[in-house]
């Protein structure tokens, strides 16, 4: 057993968030030369979130490591594998500080991955997440009305819904510090052993020393009881904090425990519906995020039309 003084994770996936990242978490567990935390999926740590800049509603629980000694703490258990890693979609929304802080803390030998999804299809299921979690009450036209406003008072970044698909504004600063593996959820639906095998050897892993368990992690859907969420009923009340929302509406009582990612679980699947996003609102969303699709082509080199298509 390795003392957490000297522990330091040596690979990051870091989003983005809805993308694939839990899927991953759970496929590289399973090895036995990775070690990733059994404490909680996302560590929460180089994205300085715990400092309280970011207004983050209190009913709503998000655990942070606020200190270097509470995020070794995740670490327990940690028996000399080749592999550490700490899986934190936060570390893509808020990479302009998360990356130097990783450079400055773990080094530039640290390997980084980042897993992206068309952030149209990203929004709508970002945004679905929320409304089944009890932490988002207005329609998705109203919030991407307000996201201007939420950005500008530092709201956390799961209500950032197309700020959150923006990856060429936010992949720079970790492909200019380290080496950095992007990989794409649909490469992962389509192929996942050919996807892993990627990984594999980019963290420089023998291939295939665990059986793939092909099962999706964290899949989206909301009950059909919330479907008047989506409907705007509750859109007039946009002047109302979180706080007093979600007292009102559900009397101030927090869905469920935590679950192994630090977030409320979901629903069992077999509630859950999957609303279609509305073509008009596909179509607002694909002109705003349009210019970075276009420029995220020329990042990675990769022709990524198709997530402009109905």
């Amino acid at each position: 057993m390795t003392s957490n003084a000297s522990l330091k994770p040596n690979f990051l996936i870091v989003g983005a968030a809805k993308s694939g990242t839990t899927s991953l978490y759970h496929y590289l567990k399973a090895r036995p030369d990775v070690f990733l935390s059994s404490v909680r999926k996302e560590g929460r740590y180089f994205s300085a979130m715990a400092d309280g800049s970011v207004y983050w509603p209190r009913y709503y629980n998000f655990d942070t490591a606020g200190s270097w000694p509470e995020y070794l703490a995740l670490f327990d258990g940690y028996a000399g594998e080749k592999r550490i890693g700490d899986t934190s979609p936060d570390y893509l929304a808020y990479a302009h500080r998360a990356a130097p802080a990783v450079l400055n803390t773990l080094g530039a030998e640290t390997k980084i991955i980042a897993i992206l999804r068309n952030p149209v299809t990203r929004a709508w299921s970002h945004y679905l997440q929320n409304v089944r979690r009890e932490a988002e009450f207005f329609s998705f036209e109203r919030t991407l009305d307000l996201e201007a406003s939420r950005a500008a008072a530092n709201w956390g970044f799961q209500w950032l819904y197309r700020l959150n698909g923006q990856y060429s504004a936010q992949l720079p600063h970790y492909m200019e510090r380290f080496d950095t593996l992007v990989l794409f959820q649909d490469d992962l639906n389509a192929d996942a052993p050919a996807t892993l095998a990627r990984v594999e050897d980019f963290l420089g892993l023998e291939p295939g020393t665990a059986p793939l368990d092909a099962k999706r992690y964290n899949s989206g859907g909301i009950p059909a009881s919330l479907l008047p969420v989506l409907e705007g009923i509750h859109d007039s009340r946009d002047a109302e904090s979180f706080e007093a929302l979600h007292a009102g509406i559900y009397g101030g009582n927090a869905p469920g425990g935590p679950s192994a990612d630090g977030v409320y679980p979901p629903a069992p699947p077999s509630e859950m519906i999957y609303p279609a996003l509305p073509e008009h609102t596909r179509q607002r969303l694909i002109t705003l995020l349009a210019p970075s699709i276009g420029e995220l082509e020329t990042l990675v080199n990769r022709d990524l039309s198709h997530w402009s298509q109905p």
